[in-house]
Order: C-alpha cells, then structure tokens, then sequence
C-alpha cells in the first residue's frame, strides 16, 4: 500500500532520477536534509518500492546499435498461455530492450536496437519470427530520439503536495 510521499522524499527522488549516483551527502545539501536522513528516506522509499532499481543508461551508437525500432507484433492466438509464452520468449532476446503489452491492433510493443537495416532483418527472419504464434509484425523505424529516459517528472506531484498543505493550513 503506498503511502504519502512528502515535499521531500519527491525532491529526493527528482535528484536520484537525475543522476542515481548522487551521495546522500550531495542530496542533504540540495534539499537540506542531514544525510543521514537522506539515507534513512532513500531506504524507505525502497522498501517500499517508489524505486524499483538503479540503472545507467547507455549510448546505443557507441555500443553500434545505430537503428532503433517499435515493433507491433499481434499474435494468432492471444490467449493467457500464448501471452505468457511470448512474453518468456523475448526476455532473452538481447536485441529486444524494452518489451509492453498493450491493447489496440496489436498484442505487443517491442523496442529493438540494431546495428543497421541489415541486422534488424537478420533479427525479425531467425529470431522474431520463430515464435510460430506471430500473424503481424508492423515496424516503426526511429528517426530522432528526442527527450528519451526514463525520469518521471513530479512537478506535478509537489505542486500538489504544496496545494494540499495550504488547504490543511
């Protein structure tokens, strides 16, 4: 069960998006807050599961992943068992970084990342489409990765936070 996230456990959690390698003792100078206290909130708000993980985020054309693409997959059959298989399927696929079930016209959203169109189409004829359940594969190739991440922004949050505490004032 979530609880109430303050003004600062959101500031917290805005600098830790920013830069999840920031020391407690960076944080306590920027929300002012004994680092101590940082860490003492840092470790709640993971066990408590507002963080999920610490991740570094890398450059996909230094690594020779220059092609980036979505990829609707819509199955034959998507029954729960179909579901369930495919999703085991692609959480070994290494070029498949992010992998979303969606509804509409398709029953998947994958990204892939690939060195070039060559190995894209290498990846959907020997990888993607062994899996025997597939009846439409719609790629949408990526032009501009404009504004990509994964910080969620909580302004919002904390101008709630602010609204709420002058009501109760």
């Amino acid at each position: 069960m979530p609880f109430n996230l303050d003004e600062l456990d959101l500031k917290l959690l805005s600098h830790l998006q920013e830069n999840a390698r920031i020391s407690a003792k960076d944080i306590s100078r920027k929300i002012h807050l004994s680092p101590n206290s940082v860490s003492i909130r840092i470790k709640r708000l993971e066990e408590r599961g507002y963080i999920k993980q610490y991740v570094t985020v890398l450059n996909n054309t230094m690594l020779n992943r220059k092609l980036m693409t979505f990829t609707g997959v819509r199955l034959i059959h998507n029954n729960s068992s179909n579901l369930e298989s495919f999703m085991e399927y692609v959480k070994y696929v290494p070029e498949i970084t992010s992998c979303y079930h969606v509804n509409g016209m398709f029953d998947f959203l994958l990204q892939i990342v690939a060195t070039d169109m060559q190995d894209y189409r290498d990846f959907l004829i020997n990888t993607l489409a062994k899996f025997d359940n597939i009846s439409e594969l719609r790629t949408f190739f990526v032009l501009n990765e404009m504004g990509a991440g994964h910080a969620i922004d909580l302004t919002h949050l904390r101008s709630k936070f602010k609204r709420d505490q002058k009501r109760m004032n």
